[in-house]
């Protein structure tokens, strides 16, 4: 880890050069903090050698679930710091997606990864979120601050996963645990419903489901 030097009466905040175009920045500098714009693998603002959060705005909270990056983050979150932090901003979200889909993704992030979510309404009101943790860990708790953060290379298991986990309805957790079954997608995808139903979080109406779309032929046009 890089450790950065500052001064004793003040805050600093590295924080990922794509996060530039958003007003975070200004506002945390109108608080009082340093703000070093730094190119981060892995979250999008560090408070300290332990603290990153993971911004996200209503809109890419909903797409980012869709495509499961959401997960991925949660666990290079998880890999990299021992207090990640995931903020969301604005609530777009309940409007532009099933309300029992988000609350399943937030359960996940939550319990599974044991990361906490925190609810904001716009930006100003993120940047106070993100200065208070970081004068909490490098004032009152006077941790250093450093760049840390590294994304795993894409190995088998990943690509293995990646490919469950688009299936309806299954996370990048569940995908976990089918291929933990299972062991490969051929031996998944020869399973019948009864085998498949047996994994914790799936279900017979999943199962089912699960069931047909791998193996009912495709009804498309040439």
């Amino acid at each position: 880890m890089q450790t950065i030097l500052k001064p004793d009466d003040k805050l600093v905040v590295m924080i990922d050069f794509r996060e530039n175009g958003c007003s975070v920045k200004g506002y945390l500098e109108d608080l009082g903090a340093i703000v070093k714009s730094v190119s981060l693998s892995v979250g999008d603002f560090i408070c300290s050698d332990r603290v990153c959060v993971e911004r996200k705005t209503g809109d890419d909270f909903v797409s980012s679930i869709i495509d499961g990056r959401v997960f991925r983050q949660a666990e290079e979150l998880k890999n990299n710091f021992s207090k990640p932090v995931m903020i969301i901003e604005g609530n777009s979200f309940r409007e532009n997606m099933n309300d029992n889909a988000v609350k399943a993704a937030l359960a996940s992030i939550v319990l599974d990864y044991e990361i906490p979510v925190i609810m904001t309404r716009h930006e100003q009101e993120t940047a106070k979120m993100i200065f208070w943790l970081a004068k909490k860990e490098q004032v009152v708790s006077n941790r250093m601050v450093g760049i840390k953060g590294k994304k795993k290379p894409k190995e088998i298991k990943d690509l293995q996963e990646r490919v469950v986990s688009g299936l309806p309805g299954v996370s990048a957790v569940l995908s976990k645990r089918i291929l933990e079954k299972f062991k490969t997608i051929k031996e998944f995808a020869n399973a019948d419903e009864n085998k498949i139903s047996e994994i914790k979080g799936v279900g017979k109406n999943l199962a089912k489901k699960l069931h047909k779309i791998i193996n009912e032929e495709y009804g498309g046009n040439a």
